[in-house]
């Protein structure tokens, strides 16, 4: 398994009261189901899914929740914008 670092910004943060976290996950849809363990599904107004988060993997985006992490791999996941 990958040892990565986790940002978390936006309403993500807000909810969780996680700024950073490490979490050891081979894949990026582990790293959602390890944080959901870590801060339980009840803690939050709304859901941290992979489908509601824009995720972004070393500074680049990343659309694939099936993606490889390696060791030291940085992701930040942010909550998208909405507003009206």
């Amino acid at each position: 398994m990958a040892k990565v670092k986790v940002k978390l910004f936006g309403v993500f943060r807000v909810d969780t009261h996680i700024a950073e976290t490490e979490i050891e996950a081979d894949k990026l849809r582990d790293v959602f189901k390890a944080l959901h363990d870590k801060i339980g599904g009840a803690q939050m107004d709304s859901g941290l899914e992979f489908k509601d988060a824009v995720v972004y993997i070393n500074g680049e985006p990343c659309a694939k929740k099936g993606k490889k992490l390696a060791d030291g791999d940085e992701l930040w996941l942010l909550s998208p914008a909405s507003g009206g």
